[in-house]
């Protein structure tokens, strides 16, 4: 059941990407003209309705093949961050549409999880959730709601932590010191009646 759970918490967060892409398929354009591929908003569409589709079946359905085509987009993912760091370009790493974020360690670290807890599922061929559902308690309604909570925090790790940690890098250690000291010293005095 964790093998499935893991599957389909992975795939929803590709699914999910395809969506954004589908969605705002502009944010994904400098990303694949930053790679040396074909880079236009049609090309974006495409590549977020396979995300959409593999994901979204393999979060549903499960088992070894779909979990194979999941190991290999995030082997993909992990290949093109990592050459979009290397490249030293300022661009967005395209993954979420509008939402994307700079290319960081973070997001090579997720990418790379992702592809291994898919090759795993491959070994394992665990079911959907469509098939987990029906085995779970209460109609599988707290495991669709963990399922969810769960794609929503990668995509969360995936989208705001790098842009947090690219914001703290630009502020000086000395002026979060002072910033740190003065809110440590800053009292509010109540009057009291």
């Amino acid at each position: 059941m964790v093998s499935g759970s893991l599957l389909a918490v992975v795939a929803g967060v590709l699914a999910v990407g395809g969506i954004a892409k589908l969605a705002g398929p502009e944010a994904t354009v400098p990303m694949l003209r930053a790679l040396g591929l074909p880079a236009t908003a049609m090309v974006a569409r495409a590549l977020g309705t396979v995300e959409v589709l593999v994901g979204g079946a393999a979060l549903l359905f499960g088992g070894r093949a779909l979990a194979g085509t999941v190991a290999v987009a995030f082997g993909a993912f992990t290949v093109a961050v990592v050459r979009l760091r290397a490249g030293g370009e300022a661009v967005s790493c395209g993954c979420f549409g509008r939402s994307s974020a700079p290319p960081t360690l973070v997001h090579v670290g997720v990418d790379a999880a992702a592809m291994v807890i898919a090759v795993v599922a491959v070994v394992i061929d665990p079911p959907g959730l469509v098939d987990l559902r029906t085995s779970s308690p209460a109609a599988g309604v707290p495991l669709i709601g963990l399922t969810a909570l769960a794609i929503w925090l990668v995509v969360a790790v995936l989208t705001v932590l790098p842009e947090a940690l690219v914001a703290a890098r630009r502020v000086p250690a000395a002026e979060a010191a002072r910033t740190a000291r003065a809110l440590r010293t800053f009292t509010v005095e109540l009057p009291l009646s």
